[in-house]
């Protein structure tokens, strides 16, 4: 599940510019990790991406068409070769991202537990909750069958111990009335499409959630996208900017009226 820092952060006069980030991950020997998947350094970074004009005629249409499951109807960006130059020039800055070949096979019911109780708190609390809960509790069924005051009192170190265990519980219930067992392994012979509706029909997790699932226990490929990911998007032209965006609204709001 998502990972902070319980490190207080600097203030903006001593946090480091982009720059000096950047030199400090291509200077960086050897390989890192994230959610398991080996991050290899690349040697040559290439040129920067540029923003591509948008594309006319039928090839527009044919972007059009191709947005039309979006909720920017008729935005052309972004193409393929918009989203391969991204690739291309960030591998060349930090490397390819290839999954490892001895990955450990996580349970996805602690996956999901995981992921609700670092909702509101920091990355050090909700490790300490996750690991609370695997200590009191032997198995997902024991959670399941637990009266709600131990579950909350084991998860209190994380936050919102109520809502949170009401969640938590909730979700075991289910699987077992439905399946006889208290697991999600039944998601890896899931369609990415039927892991995000078998899971957001759950309170408490979201669509960035099951993406990682699909991501990194499923193998399905798919993109957890957050605030950061959209900032970036909007940055490289890739939705429409906060003017068109509001443009549009204001569009819509008058056409109700007027009918």
């Amino acid at each position: 599940w998502p990972r902070h820092s319980a490190a207080p952060r600097p203030r903006p006069a001593d946090r480091p510019g982009p720059s000096c980030l950047v030199a400090r991950m291509v200077l960086r020997r050897g390989p890192s990790f994230s959610h398991g998947i080996e991050v290899k350094q690349g040697r040559k970074p290439t040129k920067l991406v540029k923003k591509a004009a948008k594309p006319k005629g039928a090839k527009a249409a044919g972007a059009a068409g191709a947005a039309a499951g979006t909720p920017f109807v008729g935005f052309p960006r972004p193409t393929p070769a918009d989203v391969v130059a991204l690739h291309r020039h960030l591998a060349g800055i930090f490397g390819e991202r290839r999954p490892t070949q001895r990955r450990q096979r996580r349970d996805i019911l602690g996956t999901v537990v995981g992921t609700i109780l670092s909702q509101n708190t920091t990355n050090t609390n909700s490790h300490a909750a996750f690991a609370k809960l695997r200590e009191k509790f032997s198995s997902w069924d024991r959670v399941r069958v637990a009266k709600p005051a131990a579950v909350e009192e084991a998860i209190r170190s994380g936050g919102l111990a109520p809502k949170k265990t009401k969640w938590i519980q909730h979700i075991c219930r289910t699987l077992y009335e439905e399946r006889g067992q208290t697991s999600l392994e039944y998601l890896r012979n899931e369609s990415k499409e039927g892991v995000h509706e078998q899971l957001e029909r759950f309170t408490g997790v979201g669509k960035k959630t099951v993406a990682i699932i699909n991501l990194f226990d499923v193998g399905h490929p798919d993109m957890a996208v957050d605030t950061h990911v959209f900032r970036y998007a909007e940055q490289l032209g890739w939705v429409p900017s906060a003017k068109e965006r509001a443009a549009k609204a204001r569009c819509t709001i008058t056409w109700l009226v007027d009918q």
